[in-house]
C-alpha cells in the first residue's frame, strides 16, 4: 500500500509541479506589460507635476529658462531646495521614461528580460518602487500569445526537471532509510 501512494505521489508531483510552472512562467509576460504601463504612468504624473512646478517658479521668479537644466540653474541661487528636489523629480521622471522606452523597444518574447536587465541596473530603486507597486495590484491572467506560450513552455520544462529531482531525491533518502536485510548465510556467522 505504500508503495501505491508514493507511486501515486510521484506521478501527481511528476504531473502538477510542471503545470504550476507553466502558468506561473504564463504570468511574466502579463506582468512585464502591467510594469511598464505603470512605468509610463508615473512618468507622464511626474512630468505633469514638474511642469506645475517649473511654471510656478518661471511665473514667480519671471525665468525665461526654456529647458529643464537651464530653470533649475536659475533657481538655484533663489530656492537651493526647490531647485534640489525638481533636479531629483527630473532625474527620476527620465529614468522610468528611458526604462519604459527600452522594455517596448524589445520584441514582446524579449520584454520581459529586458524588464529585468533594466532592474538590475536601478541604482537608485527608483524602479523597484514602480516594480513593486506592480506586483501588488497585479492580477494574474492567462494570456494567449506567443511570448505567453514561449514562457510556459519554458515553464513546464523547469517545472518537470524539479519535479524530477525532487522525486529522485525521495527516493534516494527512502533506499537509504530502509533496512539492509541480511543473508540468512550471514547470520550464522
Amino acid at each position: 500500500m505504500a508503495e501505491f501512494i508514493a507511486h501515486w505521489l510521484s506521478d501527481a508531483l511528476r504531473l502538477g509541479l510542471p503545470l504550476a510552472f507553466a502558468i506561473a512562467a504564463m504570468q511574466v509576460p502579463a506582468l512585464t506589460h502591467d510594469y511598464a504601463a505603470a512605468l509610463l504612468q508615473v512618468a507622464k504624473d511626474g512630468q505633469r507635476d514638474i511642469d506645475q512646478r517649473e511654471a510656478s517658479a518661471r511665473q514667480f521668479y519671471h525665468l525665461k529658462a526654456d529647458t529643464d537644466e537651464v530653470l533649475i540653474k536659475a533657481l538655484q541661487p533663489l530656492e537651493p531646495s526647490n531647485a534640489q528636489t525638481l533636479a531629483m523629480s527630473v532625474e527620476r521622471t527620465r529614468t522610468l521614461r528611458a526604462a519604459y522606452n527600452r522594455i517596448q523597444a524589445a520584441p514582446p518574447l524579449l520584454q520581459p528580460v529586458a524588464a529585468v536587465a533594466d532592474m538590475i541596473t536601478d541604482a537608485k530603486g527608483y524602479r523597484r518602487t514602480v516594480l513593486r507597486t506592480a506586483f501588488n495590484i497585479f492580477t494574474p491572467e492567462v494570456v494567449i500569445s506567443t511570448a505567453s506560450a514561449a514562457y510556459g513552455l519554458a515553464g513546464l520544462v523547469v517545472g518537470s526537471f524539479i519535479a524530477q529531482v525532487v522525486i529522485s531525491l525521495f527516493g534516494s533518502f527512502a533506499r537509504l532509510a530502509r533496512p539492509k536485510r541480511r543473508n540468512a548465510a550471514s547470520s550464522f556467522y
